[in-house]
């Protein structure tokens, strides 16, 4: 029995032993593999930077002097957004639209146009229209922003025939009785560029006396519109066809009045857009005298037998014709009115219908 106990006990020291001797490996092998580890990381890291800077080399960048390594990923480069695209000046005015006018208007380009903060201001140049003449033209805006910036903005100004001097018969007053009857469209007549006349009897009554202007719209060829007045007079015709005092003294020197009707009044001055190449002439050779001197169309003219010299008379005052002027082009009877400041030629004075009489 003791030396049984005495092998047991040498069997369990071995063990001890060996257990012992495996821990003391194990320990032994973790430290070594801990150096192992700590040697190789600055060699590995030596290798990647020489790497990294064999790389720069190549690409032409340098490295950071104090960096040992180089990131994994490279740094997010900060890209700046975009300006914003600058306003659109034309979005910042109204009122820039094409229209239409009848020869021989001169319109308020101006007019109705309106503007905002963006924009400094607005101007028209009119340089290419000539409104005088039907015909297609451009005209250009210019817009002047508040940043500097300036915008142009073209549109088409549509100048069209008047269509009252393809008209006839409707000069003069006319003069209905009491109760009588009127037929518009008795004596009126058209040239071809007139397609339909329809006039309008709404206001009329013959049972009233009175003095009344009957619309006619007149319908062009091209589709166009116009409005052309004629005044009727219901009653009894004066006697004189130039009744009252004052008139009668203003014409007394004179052996016949002669009533040529009702005729468009219009004002024109000594300027090259009223006179185009006849700037300080008349075509009679007389001065261009404000209050005085009146232009009538050559048609006219040979049509009712008016020559230079001839008092025309209008709301009792008495003018001389002595040119034929800016309303030649037409057949209509169109009496211009000379005038020497622009407030006389735009006022309602010169720009309406008048009845005109002829004193020889």
């Amino acid at each position: 029995m003791k030396r049984k106990h005495i092998t047991i006990i040498k069997i369990a020291g071995a063990a001890i032993f060996f257990m012992a001797l495996a821990v003391w490996i194990g320990m032994m092998l973790g430290v070594r593999s801990r150096e192992n580890r700590a040697e190789s990381r600055p060699a590995s890291t030596a290798a990647g930077t020489v790497e990294s800077a064999a790389e720069s080399a190549v690409s032409g960048e340098s490295l950071p002097a104090d960096s040992e390594t180089i990131p994994a990923e490279s740094e997010t480069v900060s890209v700046p957004e975009p300006s914003p695209e600058p306003v659109r000046l034309a979005d910042h005015v109204t009122g820039i639209r094409d229209f239409t006018i009848i020869e021989g208007m001169v319109p308020d380009v101006m007019a109705s146009i309106l503007w905002d903060d963006p924009v400094l201001d607005v101007t028209a140049d009119t340089g290419t229209c000539d409104f005088s003449l039907p015909g297609i033209y451009d005209l250009t805006y210019s817009l002047v922003g508040a940043d500097g910036r300036d915008e142009k903005m073209t549109i088409k100004v549509t100048v069209r025939h008047d269509l009252e001097q393809f008209l006839y018969g409707m000069e003069g007053a006319v003069y209905v009785p009491v109760g009588g009857d009127f037929d518009p469209m008795e004596n009126v007549v058209c040239d071809d560029e007139i397609a339909k006349i329809e006039p309008d009897m709404s206001a009329f009554d013959t049972t009233k006396e009175g003095e009344y202007l009957i619309s006619y719209h007149l319908t062009g060829t091209d589709g166009v519109s116009q409005t052309a007045v004629r005044r009727v007079h219901v009653g009894d015709e004066p006697v004189s066809p130039v009744p009252g005092q004052q008139v009668q003294t203003d014409v007394g020197e004179y052996s016949t009045v002669t009533d040529l009707g009702l005729w468009r009044l219009t004002a024109y001055m000594d300027t090259p857009e009223d006179q185009g190449p006849y700037v300080g002439q008349t075509a009679s050779g007389a001065p261009l005298v404000a209050g005085r001197t009146v232009a009538v169309s050559k048609q006219t003219c040979d049509r009712l037998g008016l020559v230079f010299g001839d008092r025309l008379m209008v709301d009792g005052y008495v003018y001389i014709l002595e040119d034929y002027g800016g309303s030649a082009m037409y057949n209509s009877d169109w009496l211009d009115i000379f005038v020497d400041n622009v407030e006389d030629e735009y006022s309602e004075r010169f720009n309406r219908y008048a009845e005109v009489y002829l004193l020889r």
